[in-house]
């Protein structure tokens, strides 16, 4: 079996390490809908965030080289962030938004890796690939903003949303992921609109491609304990 296998060893479906992070990601980005980018509520959530990533990297690839490196971009982050805040006396918003992208970034590469390198589907792996594809979107978020904060007309934000950008940013990737398009947001530069194809095209591909991948695994393991049996 490989140190990258997902099972969960006989574990209740509910307590494996997968589930647990996909129930964070859901919570995370239905309370961020409420709070806004900046002050003690945002930060306890960015925190939970990031604390539970790096929980689930380690549980789900169990891989301790994978642990060490999303670790160590929190920590470069984290560093990064009160250097800036002491030496400029004003919140480093840039860095923390390059440092969150780049950590969640690394996740989802060990996140995919995990879940393709699975040598059969339970409800870990599922849910798995399901985290998956919830965390691109929130990358994505995290890459619009970054745009937003280079061109404040990159994106067709109302008033109210240019006060606050990173809300309604989030709330954009996950209607340009699942492709539904509201239209109350579009994105005006070309960067903007670059970013948006490929989310949407990745978006698709990978569920596509992870279907394949464990409606095939589910064949495989069924032929083995078919001719187990026999």
């Amino acid at each position: 079996m490989s140190n990258l296998s997902i099972e969960i060893a006989g574990m209740p479906w509910y307590r494996g390490p997968a589930f647990i992070l996909l129930v964070v990601l859901v919570s995370v980005y239905a309370v961020s809908a409420f709070i806004g980018s900046d002050g003690l509520g945002a930060h306890l959530i960015s925190a939970l965030l990031w604390v539970s990533l790096l929980v689930g990297v380690r549980k789900i690839t169990q891989s301790p080289k994978a642990l060490k490196i999303t670790l160590g971009i929190v920590i470069v982050g984290i560093a990064g962030q009160v250097l800036i805040q002491r030496l400029a006396e004003r919140p480093a918003y840039l860095w923390h938004t390059w440092a969150s992208l780049i950590f969640l970034s690394a996740v989802l590469v060990f996140l995919v890796w995990a879940v393709f390198k699975a040598e059969r589907v339970d409800a870990d792996t599922v849910f798995a690939a399901t985290a998956v594809f919830l965390l691109l979107g929130i990358v994505c978020a995290y890459a619009f903003m970054l745009v937003h904060a280079a061109d404040p007309g990159a994106f067709s934000l109302t008033e109210r949303d240019m006060a606050d950008p990173a809300p309604a940013l989030l709330h954009y990737s996950f209607t340009t992921l699942t492709t539904v398009g509201y239209g109350s947001i579009s994105p005006m530069s070309k960067l903007a609109r670059m970013i948006s194809d490929l989310e949407a095209v990745i978006a698709q591909l990978y569920l596509a491609v992870i279907l394949a991948r464990l409606v095939s695994l589910q064949i495989e393991h069924s032929r083995k304990t078919d001719g187990g049996e026999s």
